[in-house]
C-alpha cells in the first residue's frame, strides 16, 4: 500500500483511482501548508540559533531519494582538501526497530576522518560540537525546512528525473512546501540529470522561480563492486555478462537500477523496497531463495543497504552478497560550486 501511495504523490499514477485519492487527500494537503506557514511565522518572529561558525544546509523540497547525503559526502571531501574543518550534522533516520542509521555509517566509512553528528535538533548539536571540536563550519543534511537553525547558505538538490512529484503538498504528493519556497535557495543542485528527459525545461522552471541561484548539474557512476562482509573489492570486469539479482530500500531507486544495467551485468530481477527499510529474515529468504531458483550467485545492493546487512551473513550463505558504491560527479558548475561555499567561511 506504502509503494501505491508513493507512486501515486510522486504522479507516476495518473488512473481515475489516483484522481480519487488526491482529491480526497487534498484538504489535508492544505492544512499541512498551513502548518508550514505557520511554523515559518513563529520563528520568523522568535529568531532562528545563529551558529558562531558558518552553516550550510543541504537539503530538498520533496520527501524521497533526491541524492543528498552523494553531495555531503562530495562537499565534505572537496572541502577537505582544500583545508576546511568541517562537520557533518545529519537526522540520522532510521527505523525505530532498529538504533543504527544507515546513513550516518555509509558516511563515516567513506569519510571516516570528518566528524558526524546525529540527531533531530541541530541547534542542540552544533551548541555541543562548538565547545568540543574545531571546526570551520557544518554541513547540514536535510535542513532546507529546518526552521530553528539559521543557515548561511541552502543548497537544494533536485531530483532531475521527478523534480516535483505530481505538484502538491504532502500527503497528496511529496512536496514539503510550495515551489515558491525555492526563492531561499542559493544553490541548486540538479542531481541524476543523465537519466532526466527534458532537463532544458527543470532549468527554465527553476529559474523563473529563483533566477539568482547557480545552479550545478550532477550524476551518479558507481565506483567498482564490494563484498559487504569482507569489504573486499572485485574484478573490475566481475559483473560483465554476469546473471544478477539486485535489491535497494532508498527514495529513488532509478539511479542505481540504471548503474546496474550500465555495469555489463544481466540484471535478471529488481527488488525494491521503501527507503530506510530494516530487513526481515523474511526479506532475506524470499531474494535467497528466488537467487537459488534462478541459478543466480550474486546478490547486489547499495552501500546503504549494505551497513545494515553485515549482521546477517548467516541468511546469505551460498550467495555472493556484495554492493556498488555510489559517487556524485559534478559535471557542470563544480568550480563556482566550491567557490560559493568557501566564500562563506572567508566572511
Amino acid at each position: 500500500m506504502k509503494q501505491y501511495l508513493l507512486s501515486i504523490m510522486k504522479g507516476q499514477d495518473n488512473s481515475f483511482a489516483a484522481q480519487v485519492i488526491i482529491y480526497l487527500l487534498w484538504p489535508w494537503s492544505l492544512l499541512y501548508r498551513l502548518g508550514v506557514f505557520c511554523q515559518q511565522a513563529y520563528y520568523r518572529f522568535k529568531g532562528a540559533y545563529k551558529a558562531s561558525k558558518p552553516v550550510i544546509s543541504i537539503g530538498n523540497i520533496t520527501v524521497g531519494g533526491s541524492g543528498k547525503t552523494p553531495l555531503v559526502i562530495w562537499l565534505a571531501r572537496h572541502l577537505q582538501d582544500k583545508g576546511y574543518k568541517s562537520i557533518i550534522l545529519i537526522r540520522g533516520y532510521m527505523p525505530k526497530a532498529s538504533h543504527l542509521s544507515d546513513e550516518v555509517d555509509m558516511i563515516n566509512e567513506q569519510i571516516p576522518l570528518i566528524p558526524v553528528i546525529a540527531g533531530r535538533n541541530r541547534v542542540a548539536n552544533i551548541r555541543e560540537a562548538e565547545d568540543i571540536m574545531p571546526v570551520d563550519l557544518y554541513i547540514c543534511d536535510d535542513a532546507f525546512q529546518h526552521w530553528p537553525l539559521y543557515r548561511d547558505l541552502n543548497i537544494v538538490v533536485v531530483d532531475a528525473v521527478n523534480p516535483f512529484g505530481n505538484g502538491y503538498l504532502l500527503p497528496a504528493g511529496i512536496l514539503r512546501e510550495p515551489l515558491g519556497s525555492l526563492k531561499r535557495a542559493d544553490i541548486f543542485m540538479l542531481s541524476k540529470a543523465d537519466l532526466a528527459n527534458d532537463i532544458q525545461a527543470l532549468r527554465h522552471r527553476l529559474k523563473q522561480i529563483n533566477p539568482k541561484a547557480l545552479m550545478v548539474v550532477g550524476r551518479y557512476k558507481s565506483t567498482g563492486v564490494i563484498n559487504v562482509f569482507d569489504a573486499r573489492p572485485k574484478p573490475d570486469d566481475f559483473l560483465k555478462d554476469k546473471r544478477v539479482a539486485a535489491f535497494c530500500g532508498i527514495g529513488e531507486p532509478v539511479s542505481f537500477e540504471s548503474s546496474l544495467k550500465n555495469s555489463g551485468a544481466k540484471l535478471i530481477k529488481f527488488f525494491t523496497f521503501l527507503d530506510h527499510y530494516l530487513y526481515r529474515k523474511t526479506d532475506i529468504q524470499r531474494m535467497v531463495d528466488f537467487c537459488r531458483k534462478e541459478h543466480i550467485d550474486v546478490l547486489i545492493t547499495t552501500h546503504k543497504d549494505a551497513v545494515k546487512l553485515r549482521v546477517s551473513k548467516n541468511e546469505f550463505s551460498g550467495i555472493d552478497l556484495v554492493y556498488m558504491p555510489i559517487q556524485l560527479e559534478i559535471t557542470e558548475g563544480a568550480d563556482e560550486f566550491i567557490q560559493k561555499v568557501t566564500s562563506i567561511c572567508l566572511d
